[in-house]
């Protein structure tokens, strides 16, 4: 039988922290928000207006912070980079049938504009629902599974944070964990990977 893997994708396909940093730059200096890029960076993960809640930043603000966030981020996407090895490794999963998705919490638009940027082709991309729902919650994955129909068994999910582990223990879904992304889990048991082509030795 056949496998599903699902990536996230900031620290795990792209390294786009500096990107982030230019973005959440732009938005504290337009708005005057003395809200660090670390206090904002160390609630990646879950959905872009669960973080602004978190940050207890006020709701009227929501709109006009995710522009100014996102014409930044499309700006600056030269900030962003393919980790070494993706490519190739996606190329080698692909030659050997295996179901191949996208699960991130960026919004979709960005989300599809880096793919086709870095010429990285996946037919099944899930972003965050219009009522906001997203990692941890697992009904992210229910949405996405209703069109792939895999049992949860053979689904494996690529992850780098604490939210991703989550998300997939939730899920009922195995999880790998990047140990080159941006997060740390406290579970020393969980399988991970130093480098993104370390999925050929598992796969």
């Amino acid at each position: 039988m056949n496998k599903l893997i699902i990536f996230d994708l900031d620290g795990v396909i792209f390294n786009s922290k500096s990107n982030m940093n230019k973005a959440w730059r732009e938005v504290r200096n337009k708005l005057k928000l003395n809200i660090s890029f670390n206090e904002y960076f160390n609630n990646i993960g879950i959905p872009f207006n669960k973080i602004l809640k978190k940050l207890k930043i006020k709701k009227n603000l929501f709109l006009k912070i995710s522009k100014i966030y996102k014409e930044t981020s499309i700006k600056k996407n030269n900030y962003i980079k393919v980790y070494p090895g993706v490519k190739s490794t996606i190329s080698y999963l692909k030659k050997k049938n295996y179901k191949l998705a996208i699960l991130t919490s960026k919004e979709r638009s960005r989300t599809l504009k880096l793919l086709k940027k870095f010429n990285l082709k996946f037919k099944h991309v899930q972003c965050p629902t219009t009522q906001n729902i997203g990692k941890p919650n697992p009904k992210i994955l229910n949405i996405l599974n209703k069109k792939l129909n895999f049992d949860k068994k053979r689904i494996f999910y690529i992850g780098d944070t604490q939210v991703d582990y989550l998300f997939a223990k939730k899920s009922k879904i195995n999880f790998i964990f990047c140990n080159y992304g941006y997060g740390k889990i406290f579970n020393k048991s969980v399988l991970y990977i130093n480098k993104f082509s370390d999925l050929k030795k598992i796969f």
